[in-house]
């Protein structure tokens, strides 16, 4: 070696390993001398420069000098070697990295050849350091060390071992990779095969996987299966607790409280099973139980909405079937009855005059259900199209409005028609009538007094309706849901109880099929306004308007508000023996059950709310009262608990008249105190019959109890008498100091002298005594 200094003790091995720790300790011990660097005081200036360069550093570092590369490293590069040191110190290179010297004694030859330096990042290794063969990554450098003359003497190594950081990034790719799998198309097998394929991609960290569900295989697996047995497999699915099998760890599915599955994860033979590993696989297991869990989530939903869908597509056609074959039957009602009453109508006696109108209004009013039922059935299965056609849109709305002109006078309201003329514009006629007259119908229900306004407007390239009333108005609250199907407001009182909250929803439904939209503007015990906004779309110059007849569509609104009116104070005469109060808000059931009730020669008194029938029967005192359950404001099991907890009222019988079908409804009226309850539709003749049952019991009733009450008023005044009696007996013995028998005949024979009664005797016997009178 160049410029070697011999016998020079400043550098023996004692002074250029000096410092604490086992690794200089072992370098000093070491025998140089066997070694092809010979004793360390033999040792050029430029390896003990090198050293003393090395040996500070806390950057793992090792030196390789010479043609062999005998080895010497820091404190630092000691936790590389592993199972190496201290075998390391002094060694050759090559022996000691033999498994890799295939790939670094390249790059050490190239760098010992006068080559440049190298630098490798991410270096996999497998390594022998550990008693395996261990997967290793390193980023490292060779950088020459060159002596006086130039020639590459020495090999610097800095290095770093990247494993963890590799390994770590590597394993949070996988992990992504399986958060990005997508199961809205999948079942459970497909997204375990998913889940397997991305695992696939880390055969070192997962060289193997598979999946169980249900079945006796596997639905997925990837790499050469080294599995448990199939018992631990069905242990783990049965105690949902993962286990340690071999070179696997099997791990329990969970998905809503339940075992969906089992997934068995190889482990690496190169890797340890440390705490980031198995911190890895149980994040394996866990997205995989939650792709699985999300597939049978996404399946029962898919299932639940296929099951809705054909739900819905069986309401659809169940809709679209009844109401077409009700309109069979409604036919055959209403034109005989229209018949009836056109050509026979004078000839017949007023009462069944009344009572044939009354059907037709009803068979109207049915059909209208119909037509709206069928309308929601086409709504639902967006088969509402509109059949645009020129209309003279003002003369149609007027021509609607108008038909409820008579309605409006007879519950005592304005209706206001304030109606631009818009010329002819393509509507579909139909949609447009039903929507002006469920607008006006609804404003007409929920006003009781003041005014209904009809507005129509062009604005632009728009037709705006609006419907203004000032009725009972809409809470903020409920604004927002107005217009879906089925909602009704709760605690808003209109004319009656009846709808089926369609009306609103149906307009709406009409108005998007026009390319419009709906609104409300609304606050309670103020008004309402709805507006219907569509598209004006101009018909063609040769266009001629055609003309929707309204007159046979309105009919049924019309026949509807007709239910409204209010019912007379009361039928029959105070000298008749029975008085019934009816309570009925729709007038033409009213008027029947009027004319059923007065022909059993009982006296009707009908009103159409709980509130008026609660006056009626404070101011005079019902025999029986017949009430409807669904009233407007106060229903009628309010008004029975207000009866049964007055007093004057709690004993007098009632008759509950209802829609609701079923054992629960009529347990509810009973235990509420009624004492009979009857169902719509009814046989008169049944409904009678209670009536006169309840009537004839409720008279034996009081009947009893007046004799009752009689009873005990004659034998309280027996007893007062006996007493009077006794204390006349009592004086009469003090005064004549007799015995009770002497003083009764002396009192006995007064009376018979003096022709006046022995009580009557006794009374005065004893008002003188109290008084002090001789």
């Amino acid at each position: 070696m160049a410029h070697q200094q011999t016998d020079h003790p400043a550098w023996s091995a004692e002074t250029l390993f000096a410092g604490p720790g086992d690794t200089l300790a072992r370098h000093r011990a070491h025998d140089w001398s066997a070694t092809p660097l010979g004793p360390v005081e033999s040792w050029s200036v430029e390896l003990r420069s090198a050293i003393r360069t090395l040996l500070p550093s806390r950057v793992p570092m090792l030196l390789w000098w010479g043609p062999t590369q005998v080895q010497l490293f820091n404190e630092a590069y000691t936790q590389v070697l592993g199972d190496k040191y201290p075998e390391a110190v002094g060694q050759p290179g090559a022996e000691c990295w033999a498994e890799v010297w295939d790939e670094l004694g390249p790059l050490v030859d190239a760098v010992m050849a006068g080559r440049e330096a190298t630098y490798s990042e991410n270096h996999l290794l497998f390594l022998h350091r550990h008693g395996y063969r261990e997967e290793t990554y390193w980023t490292y450098s060779y950088s020459p060390v060159h002596d006086e003359r130039g020639a590459v003497v020495g090999i610097f190594v800095a290095t770093a071992d990247v494993t963890a950081r590799v390994l770590g990034e590597r394993r949070l790719e996988t992990l992504r990779q399986l958060g990005t799998l997508s199961v809205t198309r999948a079942d459970s097998a497909h997204a375990c095969r998913a889940a397997v394929d991305v695992l696939a991609g880390s055969p070192r960290d997962l060289p193997f996987v598979e999946v169980h569900l249900d079945g006796p295989g596997p639905v997925a697996s990837c790499g050469e299966p080294d599995v448990p047995d199939r018992a631990v497999v069905r242990r783990v699915a049965e105690t949902q607790r993962p286990e340690r099998a071999g070179r696997a760890v099997v791990f329990p599915l969970i998905g809503a409280g339940r075992t969906l599955g089992v997934v068995v994860l190889g482990l690496s033979p190169s890797r340890v099973f440390d705490h980031a590993y198995a911190t890895f696989v149980e994040l394996v297991a866990a997205r995989v139980a939650t792709v699985l869990g999300d597939a049978v989530a996404y399946e029962a939903e898919r299932d639940r909405s296929q099951a809705l869908v054909d739900l819905n597509a069986a309401k659809i056609r169940f809709f679209q079937n009844v109401s077409h074959e009700f309109r069979t039957p409604l036919t055959l009602l209403l034109a005989p009855l229209r018949s009836l009453l056109d050509e026979h109508g004078d000839s017949l006696p007023a009462g069944q005059r009344e009572a044939m109108a009354a059907a037709h209004r009803a068979a109207q009013r049915l059909r209208l259900l119909v037509d709206a039922l069928l309308d929601v059935a086409r709504a639902e299965a967006d088969q509402l199209h509109a059949r645009q056609e020129p209309t003279d849109v003002a003369a149609l709305t007027v021509e609607c409005a108008s038909m409820f002109r008579s309605a409006a006078d007879r519950a005592g309201l304005e209706l206001v028609v304030d109606v631009d003329p818009t010329g002819v514009a393509v509507v579909d006629q139909e949609m447009w009538a039903r929507i002006v007259l469920n607008l006006l119908s609804n404003a007409l229900k929920f006003t009781s007094s003041g005014s209904v306004a009809v507005a129509l407007r062009e604005s632009g390239s728009d037709l705006v309706l609006s419907v203004s009333d000032t009725g009972v108005g809409v809470p903020a609250a409920e604004q927002e849901r107005i217009f879906e199907r089925f909602h009704q407001v709760e605690g808003i009182t209109g004319r009656n109880r009846e709808g089926t909250g369609i009306g609103l929803s149906l307009v709406a439904d009409l108005a998007v099929a026009l390319g419009g939209t709906t609104s409300l503007a609304s606050e309670p015990g103020v008004g309402s306004t709805f507006t219907v906004t569509v598209p004006r779309r101009p018909a063609g110059p040769d266009a001629a308007p055609v003309r929707v007849a309204v007159a046979e569509l309105g009919g049924a609104f019309v026949g509807d508000a007709r239910q409204w009116e209010p019912p007379p104070s009361a039928t029959g005469s105070d000298d008749v023996g029975s008085r019934v109060l009816l309570v009925e808000d729709n007038a033409d059931l009213r008027d029947y059950l009027v004319r059923l009730l007065v022909g059993q020669h009982w006296s009707v008194e009908a009103v159409g709310d709980a509130e008026a029938a609660l006056r009626q029967a404070r101011d005079k005192r019902p025999h029986l009262v017949l009430s409807d359950v669904m009233l407007p404001g106060r229903d009628g099991l309010a008004l029975l608990r207000d009866l049964r907890a007055d007093p004057d009222l709690a004993r007098v019988p009632v008759v509950l008249l209802t829609a609701r079908a079923g054992s629960e409804s009529t347990v509810e009226g009973l235990r509420h105190g009624a004492d009979d309850y009857v169902v719509k539709p009814f046989d008169p003749v049944e409904l009678i019959a209670r009536v006169r049952v309840h009537l004839e019991l409720a008279q034996v009733r009081e009947a009893l109890i007046v004799a009752g009450e009689h009873q005990v008023s004659t034998l309280r005044k027996a007893l007062d008498t006996r007493d009077t009696i006794s204390r006349a007996v009592g004086i009469t013995m003090a005064l004549h100091g007799c015995d009770a028998t002497a003083a009764f005949e002396r009192l006995a024979a007064t009376s018979k002298n003096t022709n006046v009664k022995v009580r009557d005797l006794a009374v005065d016997l004893v008002e003188r005594f109290t008084a002090g009178l001789p």
